[in-house]
């Protein structure tokens, strides 16, 4: 009994998916049907792809606003690219390309200009969203592959296909994350920057490849946005960031650095996802929907700080 509560200690955002699980089930007759879970999985994989790159950006103590913009910049370019060759392969290539760069600009300003994250980042933020606005004459950009149509309804034992992606992508960036050398110097970098320089770690490098990930995330969300609504349309990321942002501090990941990993963000995402599929099956307005996920955000990153500094101890 006393390992599992020390679970529960270490991901206290368990404790809110349960009570949410619960709730909504109680609530609504719709709420536990596999038909649901489905839509619900395969709505919120664009945000669980984006966070997974935040969540880097956190561990080594940064913050990148420019990855919602980059999602739409991502899924526009590739959008064209699908509708001139029709190939959903150039696609997937053209996207996590265009992230890349974008991630790259980032890592160069940042890591080796030190210029700040927030400002550098808030920049490629317009940049990113002028670009998609610009290329697609802020339209919807058409001509999507039937194949790439059909991938977005496509599932697998009741899980959407743009989901598995993402999970790929989750179990990806938690082995780099925990086993490998880079992983760690991420976390060494994030809890103190210059005991990491002194112990050898090249500092510059490790921001750099944090932005350089994230950007890709971004990308491969931008392809994967297009398959979810059928095509590339240029405002897609706009309203994401904060919920990028919110998921990721609900999970319990800190913005300071060096705290956290890519598992909890999974969690942050499940309670977000959860919560706004239940308000919208017991027609909850969207304005008050906000209201209820800020709450929410500040009840649950006190208690993943709370519960979370206990599960240490």
């Amino acid at each position: 009994m006393k390992p599992f509560l020390r679970f529960l200690k270490s991901y206290p955002a368990l404790q809110i998916i349960a009570a949410l699980l619960i709730g909504f089930s109680l609530l609504s007759p719709y709420f536990l049907t596999s038909g649901n879970f489905e839509a619900m999985l395969g709505a919120n994989a664009v945000v669980l792809i984006a966070a997974i790159g935040m969540t880097v950006v956190f561990l080594a103590g940064g913050i990148d606003l420019s990855i919602s913009t980059v999602i739409s910049a991502s899924a526009v370019i590739s959008g064209l690219v699908m509708a001139q060759t029709d190939s959903v392969a150039a696609g997937a290539v053209t996207a996590v390309v265009v992230g890349l760069g974008f991630g790259a600009l980032n890592g160069v300003l940042i890591g080796y200009f030190r210029l700040t994250p927030f400002i550098t980042t808030m920049a490629t933020q317009l940049i990113a969203r002028g670009i998609a606005f610009v290329l697609s004459q802020g339209i919807a950009v058409k001509g999507t592959p039937y194949w790439m149509l059909d991938f977005g309804f496509m599932s697998w034992l009741g899980i959407p296909a743009v989901t598995l992606v993402a999970l790929v992508l989750v179990i990806l960036s938690v082995i780099a994350m925990s086993q490998t050398t880079w992983g760690r110097h991420v976390m060494l970098v994030g809890s103190n920057d210059e005991a990491a320089r002194h112990a050898g770690i090249n500092t510059r490098f490790i921001e750099f490849s944090v932005y350089l990930f994230a950007g890709g995330m971004a990308g491969a969300a931008g392809f994967i946005a297009i398959a979810n609504l059928g095509n590339a349309i240029p405002g897609v990321g706009d309203t994401l960031l904060l919920i990028i942002i919110g998921a990721v501090v609900l999970g319990g990941t800190g913005m300071t650095g060096g705290e956290g990993s890519v598992e909890r963000t999974v969690l942050g995402v499940a309670i977000l996802a959860i919560l706004t599929n239940g308000l919208n099956l017991l027609g909850i307005p969207f304005y008050d929907q906000l209201i209820i996920q800020g709450v929410l955000i500040f009840l649950g990153t006190y208690l993943a700080m709370r519960l979370g500094s206990r599960g240490k101890s």
